[in-house]
């Protein structure tokens, strides 16, 4: 059963600027801080492990090429010119890409990949969107960066304040929680077709372990002992249910056949068809 939770604890310390107006009670709840810089300048990123299916709490990176955005408000679509995607047409262009990534992902750093050559410029963000299947519709913008001031090729660079994707959110603030989805959009003014180049993004990010709840499942790891958010976690998960029906008996042995189950259970093991 998920747990149900506020737009507040949802996007809490993230700090956005809000452009919808259903959502513009809530504005101060989505700041986010959008810093100069290149992402290779935040610690740890030049070991991070490479691709969504890569387990673990270490950094994680996830590319997104051009070739993977999709034009919206009649748009033509991007065409490819050394790797590069350029525009099609003059005048305004916007595109835009979903970014899937695990429930629980904490996102830390967004680059795009652009060349500027100063007659035009790229304005790139990150939004959250919210379906209105059992409330309203909104949608906020999490951070934005553009290419004006900087010609030539650069990265334009997101800081998102350390925020975890959920599947459900209540951002309309109207009570009820709905799917979310999390895109990232670009805009431009094109001028020539030649001016302006997108390679794609990329995306920093590291799996989190659930928070500890505030009541204990086992007497024997009760709150505050060592392991205990990491144990409610697998409790929580289905993966283990303790030795018996009120204890986790953590100092006990483990054999090869818990071991087992606990992989087989925790990575979703299967057999292929």
């Amino acid at each position: 059963m998920r747990r149900s939770f506020t737009v507040v604890a949802l996007f809490v310390g993230i700090g956005a600027v809000v452009l919808s107006p259903c959502a513009a009670q809530a504005q101060s709840s989505y700041g986010v801080a959008v810093n100069p810089g290149r992402s290779t300048d935040v610690p740890g990123f030049a070991s991070a492990q490479e691709g969504p299916l890569a387990f673990g709490t270490a950094i994680q990176t996830t590319v997104i090429h051009a070739s993977q955005w999709v034009p919206y408000t009649g748009t033509g679509p991007l065409s490819n010119l050394y790797g590069y995607a350029v525009p099609v047409e003059t005048g305004s262009s916007y595109y835009w890409t979903q970014l899937n990534l695990p429930v629980g992902a904490t996102v830390s750093v967004i680059d795009a990949f652009v060349y500027d050559n100063d007659i035009g410029d790229w304005e790139f963000g990150f939004k959250a969107t919210e379906a209105a299947r059992f409330g309203s519709s909104a949608y906020i913008t999490l951070g934005t960066a553009d290419s004006s001031g900087t010609p030539g090729f650069t990265n334009l660079t997101i800081y998102t304040g350390d925020m975890v994707f959920h599947t459900f959110a209540d951002i309309s603030g109207d009570g009820t929680e709905n799917p979310v989805a999390y895109v990232l959009t670009l805009s431009c003014v094109v001028h020539s077709i030649t001016e302006l180049r997108f390679w794609g993004a990329e995306v920093h990010w590291f799996r989190t372990i659930s928070p500890a709840p505030d009541t204990a499942t086992f007497v024997d790891v009760p709150l505050g002992a060592f392991g205990f958010q990491h144990i409610e976690a697998l409790a929580a998960s289905g993966i283990t249910a303790g030795c018996n029906a009120t204890h986790f008996c953590p100092d006990a042995p483990i054999t090869r056949a818990q071991m087992a189950v606990f992989l087989a259970k925790a990575l979703g093991l299967h057999w292929s068809m």
